[in-house]
């Protein structure tokens, strides 16, 4: 047996495979559809939005942990690294 006869039968073999396999599927989906059976499933929620009222805990934003959501500059970067502020998991040559 050749390379080029066992491909083709290998082809031959997963084309037969997937054709029965794509007429099964067709003919079950018919068969389905004669019954007047649909199974549907919907969710309703009955949820009122509601007005959300802001944290008087920080009344100016200048009582918060975080100091700047912003990006830094690389010398900040490094500054922050020697300051133990950020964690790092490899060495960084200052």
């Amino acid at each position: 047996m050749t390379w080029i006869k066992f491909f083709t039968w290998l082809l031959g073999l997963y084309t037969a495979y997937y054709a029965v396999l794509i007429l099964w599927d067709q003919l079950r989906h018919q068969r389905s559809d004669t019954r007047d059976e649909k199974h549907e499933l919907t969710f309703v929620e009955d949820v009122v939005p509601q007005k959300s009222q802001p944290d008087e805990n920080l009344p100016d934003g200048k009582q918060s942990p975080v100091v700047s959501s912003g990006g830094v500059t690389l010398k900040e970067f490094f500054n922050l690294a020697r300051e133990e502020v950020v964690e790092y998991t490899r060495a960084v040559s200052f």
